[in-house]
């Protein structure tokens, strides 16, 4: 094969190789080819592309001239000067940044093309605005001297064609380019591009595929290169997408179009001006985030900022304000791409209009949705809500591929199969926003929103995912409609999409729907409507996740006294609210007014729903929860097995509301039956179940994770321990934030923990954080109280602290005694502690009677062979030992040692002391 026109064998290319003794296949592989190519470039064929002539001058240490190669064209003269013929009528751009991923793609292509099927054709593909034409001027002047000729054809028509191969005649100097009749200058300019080879033609902006059939020869030795905003172009060219540009991309292009900087911007003064322009460098971040990364658009943007002087940060609130006019202004200077970005996408809008009405109403839809991720269900399932047109979709869905055919015609959106969904750019929103008058706008919202409404689900389990899948849409939506709306249908999705994020423990997020769908339904339905109340109690359980009591109990009163008057007394949503209500006394400690709620709310379940409905459960399973706090441990057990079985056969073994229950009745086997391995596998299973269903990060996660945390530093396991709870502790922090109960909860049984370790100075700050947030979210009153001042006082027991232990103990015992009554099993715990202090002291007859006083708590509700028993009994007998007992101290350390042994294993530390302290007090 001859040498191309422009190009000569580089002969000095091959002497440094031989002068090396390197092989041709030892260049390709060092620069990442072939020898193939090598050969090309050595004979003159081809010129290296800029990539590779970097590396091979990096290869050889030697300069592009040094070794041959010509300097990058710059101009149109040097152009002329190595391409015999060449017609592009747009110049380099100045401003022209990256691209390189594409540019290289693209020139890998078209030389494979060259050597292999030289009647290949490729097409750049994509919306309007995206840079396309841009890539191909670029490409054409970095390659310039690869072609004997490089055509510009500007295909939007058939008048466009016709002068384009007039302009090439002219080039060519063709003698038919004087004749009267156009067609034989067009057949001149077609046998020419038969007869010969290594030509470049570029058709830019390419509608109408038919008319490249049409007007190119069937046999030919070129390339052709096409722009066009076709996604689909079939078996005429391969297909290349452009996409938008990459952040740090498009924020070189704004930034050197703007002139911030003069010449080429890399990405080290990117660096540099973030420091010593930070307004401007996260302004030109935003910019390129809001605008999607379309080049156009970035375009005008540059060039306003350069013609009026302002700065990338004063742009950017001009644009927040006046986006329609910015994006409908292009700037005195624009000769390239004179249109704006808002005309483009109006003129194919217009287009849709009048010869696709489906494709034009699905675009109006889509301009109040996400931009990403649309699914197709809306418009077929959705289709009843939106209107006239689009009805035809719910008859018939092949419409809908219609639809987004004509849509793709213009690359106005991109289809994603294998999800089912489509999505939009934001720039073909704002401008498709920006044309509607203030009834279209209206008309559309309204319908946008009742056909969310009617196929967002309510949050339960099973229809989260859907949930999830249309969540970003509602939002969008709603985010465009004026916040002064009384459309009751956007209250009530707002309402469910709170309910999902509130189920996802994303309580930031769901508060303000729950506020904006409060409003709406209270100005469009009165504030004595039961949708008033359904809303307020959503916000309740939201303020009580949150730790905002007093907040969450206004709320669910306001709820129940609606639901009683509106609904009647014995209505399920009456027992509902009532049920919530008693939730939220149960937290509070005031256990008595809680029960009668919930046995209320029992009573009116089960005669409404029936006795296996799950609603019945989860009053059972509340009240369970209430017996527990209140030691009846064996009504406490037949609750929640009851609550397990109905939810188990109603609502599947892996509902997150069996592993409440799972969880629920793990916990009462811990610490009452000593049950280890059963509670082991019941708190397994619900944290299996609830990171299956709701994600690991979700805080009910940390409930499996802190039970298993207990059970671990109940066995000695004290490393297994820690790093449950400081996953658990994490979980809830990020959830919940870093001072909701769960937290402190958390910490209680870390700060436990390190005591039982001695890690005095680990403890005492997680201890203290527990008191704050204890004390902040109940009062200083509060039963949750006692035990970060019970851990605190274990502390400072430890340390030698003794006046500030016994003030902490006693403050312990005083709200225990005065909340939960004298004889409750948290009671002991205080009891015990300040027995320990009093031995240590030297008051023995103090200590003994506190220590009896928590043996008999102990031994009622626990039972004769609980390890909490025998650790109180081994402390009685290190007191009789401490007064020179030791006849009645060795029965007392020896039933220890017997419960311990069985419940603990003979490995454990207290079991292992205990025996010690047993050996210690037995006659040699």
């Amino acid at each position: 094969m001859n040498a191309r026109p422009g190009t000569t064998a580089n002969g000095q290319l091959r002497h440094e190789r031989e002068l090396r003794g390197w092989s041709q296949k030892r260049v390709a592989d060092a620069v990442g080819t072939n020898k193939f190519m090598v050969s090309r470039w050595e004979g003159g064929v081809m010129m290296p592309s800029p990539h590779f002539r970097e590396q091979l001058c990096l290869l050889f240490g030697k300069t592009a001239e040094e070794l041959g190669f010509i300097p990058p064209v710059t101009s149109y003269k040097e152009t002329v000067e190595v391409t015999l013929f060449w017609r592009v009528p747009l110049r380099r751009n100045p401003f022209f940044t990256g691209r390189a991923g594409i540019l290289e793609e693209l020139d890998a292509l078209l030389r494979t093309s060259e050597a292999v099927t030289p009647t290949q054709s490729y097409a750049l593909y994509g919306l309007g605005g995206i840079g396309k034409t841009q890539l191909v001027v670029e490409y054409a002047y970095q390659h310039a001297r690869e072609f004997a000729a490089i055509f510009w054809i500007g295909a939007e028509s058939v008048e466009t064609i016709v002068a384009s191969f007039l302009d090439i005649a002219e080039v060519l100097q063709l003698p038919q380019r004087q004749e009267a009749d156009q067609q034989q200058a067009i057949a001149a300019v077609q046998r020419w591009l038969t007869t010969h080879p290594g030509w470049l033609l570029i058709w830019d902006n390419l509608e109408d595929q038919e008319l490249f059939q049409r007007f190119l020869p069937s046999t030919r030795h070129g390339v052709n290169l096409i722009t066009t905003r076709s996604q689909a172009v079939g078996t005429l060219a391969q297909g290349i997408e452009v996409q938008t540009m990459e952040p740090e991309e498009g924020m070189l292009f704004l930034l050197r179009r703007a002139k911030v900087f003069a010449g080429r911007l890399e990405s080290e003064q990117m660096s540099q001006c973030a420091v010593r322009l930070p307004a401007d460098h996260a302004a030109a971040h935003t910019l390129v985030t809001i605008m999607g990364g379309l080049p156009l658009a970035l375009d005008q943007a540059g060039a306003y900022i350069e013609e009026s002087g302002c700065s990338v940060s004063d742009y950017l609130q001009r644009y927040t304000t006046q986006r329609a006019q910015l994006l409908e202004r292009r700037g005195v200077l624009a000769r390239d791409h004179p249109e704006t970005i808002a005309a483009t996408f109006r003129l194919a809008s217009q287009c849709l209009a009048q010869d696709h009405p489906i494709a034009a109403d699905l675009l109006r839809i889509c301009a109040l949705l996400h931009a990403e991720a649309i699914p197709e269900e809306l418009f077929t399932a959705g289709a009843l809500h939106l209107g006239p047109v689009l009805e035809s979709l719910a008859a018939d869905p092949s419409q809908l591929d219609l639809a987004i055919v004509a849509l793709r015609t213009f690359s106005l959106v991109q289809r994603h199969p294998e999800a089912h969904v489509f999505s939009i750019h934001r720039l073909v929103q704002a401008v498709l926003q920006e044309e509607m008058s203030e009834l279209e706008r209206k008309q559309w919202q309204q319908r946008a929103v009742r056909m969310l409404n009617a196929l967002f689900p309510e949050a339960v389990p099973q229809a989260w995912q859907q949930c999830k899948r249309l969540l970003p849409h509602v939002l969008a939506c709603a985010a465009s409609i004026a916040a002064q709306t009384e459309e009751q249908d956007l209250a009530e999705v707002l309402r469910k999409a709170a309910d999902y994020l509130h189920e996802r423990a994303q309580y930031e997020q769901a508060e303000p729907l729950y506020q904006r769908a409060l409003h709406i339904s209270e100005q469009a339905l009165g504030p004595k409507h039961p949708n008033v109340a359904t809303v307020l109690n959503g916000l309740a359980k939201l303020s009580y996740e949150r730790g905002k009591y007093e907040q969450a109990e206004a709320l669910h009163r306001r709820a129940l006294h609606i639901r009683e008057q509106a609904l009647g007394p014995e209505h399920p949503l009456v027992a509902a609210s009532l049920n919530n209500l008693a939730v939220l006394y149960e937290i509070q400690g005031k256990h008595e007014e809680a029960e009668a709620l919930y046995r209320r709310a029992l009573h009116i379940r089960e005669q409404i729903l029936g006795p296996e409905h799950p609603d019945v459960a989860a009053s059972l399973n509340n009240l369970a929860i209430l017996s527990k706090i209140q030691g009846k441990y064996e009504e406490a057990e037949a609750l929640y097995r009851r609550a397990l079985h109905i939810r188990e056969q109603v609502l599947g073994p892996e509902h997150p509301d069996v592993a409440a229950s799972l969880n629920n009745l793990a916990i009462l086997y811990k610490k009452t039956q000593v049950k280890y391995e059963q509670a082991e596998a019941l708190l397994q299973q619900a944290l299996y179940i609830w990171e299956q269903v709701l994600g690991p990060e979700h805080p009910k996660v940390a409930f499996s994770l802190n039970g298993l945390a207990d059970l671990s530093t109940e066995r000695a396991q004290y490393e297994e321990a820690e790093a449950l709870y400081q996953r658990a502790l994490y979980i809830s922090e990020q959830a919940l934030g870093p001072e909701h109960p769960q937290v402190a909860s958390l910490l209680n049984g870390l700060a436990n923990l390190y005591n039982k370790q001695r890690k005095y100075e680990q403890a005492e700050p997680v201890c203290q954080r527990a008191l704050y947030i204890s004390e902040r979210a109940f009062g200083p009153e509060h039963p949750e109280v006692a035990h970060p001042l019970n851990g605190l006082a274990d502390l400072s027991t430890g340390q030698g602290k003794y006046e500030e232990a016994e003030a902490l103990y006693q403050r312990a015992l005083y709200i225990r005694e005065q909340t939960v009554g004298p004889k409750h099993l948290d009671v002991a715990y205080p009891l015990s502690g300040l027995a320990n202090l009093y031995r240590q002291q030297g008051k023995y007859e103090e200590a003994e009677a506190l220590y009896q006083r928590a043996l008999v708590i102990r031994e009622q509700r626990l039972g004769w062979h609980h390890p909490e028993t025998a650790r109180t009994l081994a402390a009685l007998a290190l007191l009789s030992q401490d007064q020179g007992k030791y006849e009645q101290a060795e029965p007392l350390l020896w039933r220890a040692c017997t419960i311990f042994e069985q419940h603990l294993g003979q490995t454990h530390p207290e079991t292992v002391k205990a025996r010690t302290d047993y050996q210690a007090l037995i006659p040699d």
